[in-house]
């Protein structure tokens, strides 16, 4: 069975706090729900010291690879050439938001990780 994933993106410059939904039609952004739930977990679960050099590093491992293990389990039921497309497609995402965000970090805009 073939499910099909749809994900909202809040507008450019709006905040990472999403407000309450007002009716059913309104959807938080999945971005902002996803990192508010990585906060959460980190401050209830830190990563233990000793881990590694960086705390940041070993946070990031687990985020990459809770990514990768939805990623794979929301394509699992797709073709292959599908699934290597949504790799693809998550891929290229990604390089684009990396290249954003370091233009942002070299011009010193500050908070610019909080934008969609």
């Amino acid at each position: 069975m073939n499910r099909a994933v749809r994900i909202n993106i809040c507008a450019e410059g709006e905040t990472a706090v999403m407000p309450e939904l007002q009716n059913e039609q309104e959807r938080p952004c999945l971005h902002c729900t996803m990192m508010e739930v990585i906060d959460e977990f980190f401050a209830e679960y830190p990563t233990p010291l000793g881990e590694s050099d960086k705390v940041d590093t070993a946070e990031a491992d687990e985020v990459i690879d809770a990514v990768a293990k939805i990623v794979a389990e929301l394509t699992s039921r797709h073709d292959a050439a599908i699934r290597q497309q949504l790799i693809e497609q998550l891929v290229h995402e990604i390089m684009k938001y990396d290249d954003e965000f370091r233009r942002e970090d070299a011009m010193g805009v500050v908070g610019s990780h909080s934008r969609h």
